[in-house]
């Protein structure tokens, strides 16, 4: 048997040299490639959850203002790293307003949080913040509203509003030139009022009843303070006097209320 000479060993190990190179040659180009992917999904996550909230804000406010939503100061902003975003949707979106014109009403500071919102079809799944300084002009009547914090599903969120002493007094002094009842004064205590009527003093409660704001003293009949028609998107559910006024709960069809309102599609 003959024996390799050293020519033929020379090229066995060129052979394995060559393979190794070519071998590691492909392992460098699969190392650039996982890098350049690994980049580039960095890249995109980095411009949606990041560069997309940050230059989505004053789009989306002017959409706002386009839809025919009227402020002095209007901020409308998504949150960042939301995942939601690749769907077209975005898990919140916060609005931000002072002196805000809402149909009949202007709001002197909005703060609102939508949640679950789909940009396309345009709908929202929940609803929480507070409205402040409500003013409601209906009628030729005049309401004003301290504050109102919402908080729930878009179609049944929990309303609570705050009605100051004056705010409330005022309120009192309407319905009861409604009902053709002069009163004289109107003072606020601790669960209840007490009114002055053709000089007799006497106490006052508030209440619910059938989804009004009723006010009852206990001399004479009640009074109708609030009291929202079949069709609006509201409706009473409990309410209490304070020292500092009267406190109304209840829920609100944000839902309807938004297809109220004088926005453009």
């Amino acid at each position: 048997m003959r024996r390799a000479g050293p020519a033929h060993g020379r090229q066995a190990h060129s052979r394995h040299r060559w393979r190794a190179e070519a071998a590691g040659s492909t392992l460098a180009r699969v190392a650039g490639l996982i890098r350049f992917v690994v980049f580039a999904a960095v890249l995109v996550a980095l411009l949606v959850f990041v560069v997309v909230p940050v230059l989505a804000s004053p789009v989306l406010t002017q959409m706002v203002r386009d839809m025919g939503l009227q402020a002095d100061d209007l901020e409308v902003s998504i949150d960042s790293f939301d995942p939601a975003l690749f769907g077209g949707r975005a898990s919140k979106v916060r609005v931000v307003g002072d002196n805000v014109a809402l149909g009949l009403a202007t709001v002197d500071e909005m703060n609102l949080t939508f949640g679950n919102v789909a940009f396309l079809e345009r709908t929202f799944q929940t609803l929480s913040g507070e409205l402040r300084g409500v003013t409601v002009n209906a009628g030729g009547v005049t309401l004003r509203v301290s504050s109102v914090q919402v908080d729930g599903p878009a179609d049944e969120a929990r309303a609570t509003g705050h009605f100051s002493a004056a705010e409330a007094e005022r309120l009192v002094h309407t319905a009861a030139a409604r009902a053709g009842i002069r009163l004289e004064a109107v003072r606020f205590v601790e669960g209840g009022l007490r009114v002055s009527l053709a000089g007799i003093r006497t106490g006052a409660r508030a209440y619910v009843q059938g989804g009004a704001l009723v006010l009852a003293p206990d001399i004479g009949p009640p009074m109708v303070l609030l009291q929202p028609v079949p069709t609006d998107p509201w409706r009473l559910s409990e309410a209490y006097v304070t020292r500092t006024g009267i406190v109304v709960r209840g829920v609100v069809d944000a839902t309807r209320l938004m297809e109220h309102l004088p926005l453009r599609p």
